[in-house]
């Protein structure tokens, strides 16, 4: 997996992957994966963030880069910081830059069911649902994909449920560092 601006030719079908990824786990590779292959996508770019705005501040850039790619499976994954490179802190700002500099390519919006819950909340969501296709793949803790509410034309993607999720992994990791005796 290269670092830094994907290839990709008019005509391809991509997937982006945008998240904080702090860490990346298999659930996020079972997201990724499952699109890929039922979507039948040319690849998946995963598009790490500089920091969601509807969370907490993440934990730093390079490590969750290196946390996703050590999560992104095989030669139709490319992990990217494309966000922070063109100053993108919205998912709207990402898909209009993308369309700029990649005229042709199909874009579809890759998302667990987990994040579905908040998508009004995101700036520009109409936009965001107007402008590319989306799939949601379903995530254990949320409704399944086929009962959310989504957009009109969005697709839903039941598959088995990955169980790994960033909040628990970061709360055994503090836990860990918290045990007396640790430094």
């Amino acid at each position: 997996m290269r670092r830094g601006l994907p290839l990709a030719y008019p005509g391809m079908r991509i997937g982006l992957f945008g998240g904080s990824f702090d860490p990346a786990h298999e659930g996020h590779a079972h997201v990724a994966e499952t699109a890929l292959k039922r979507l039948d996508l040319d690849r998946v770019w995963w598009l790490v963030s500089p920091q969601n705005p509807l969370k907490p501040k993440s934990g730093p850039f390079e490590a969750r880069m290196k946390s996703a790619q050590a999560q992104a499976h095989g030669r139709r994954m490319f992990v990217t910081d494309f966000e922070q490179r063109f100053g993108c802190a919205y998912t709207y700002q990402t898909i209009r830059k993308l369309k700029q500099l990649y005229p042709g390519v199909q874009f579809t919006l890759i998302m667990g069911a987990d994040n579905l819950a908040n998508f009004r909340k995101w700036r520009k969501w109409r936009e965001v649902a107007e402008t590319v296709p989306a799939v949601v793949v379903s995530r254990p803790g949320a409704e399944p994909a086929h009962r959310m509410a989504a957009p009109r034309g969005w697709r839903h993607l039941n598959a088995r449920y990955a169980p790994q999720s960033s909040t628990a992994l970061r709360a055994a990791r503090g836990a860990k560092l918290a045990k007396p005796g640790r430094k």
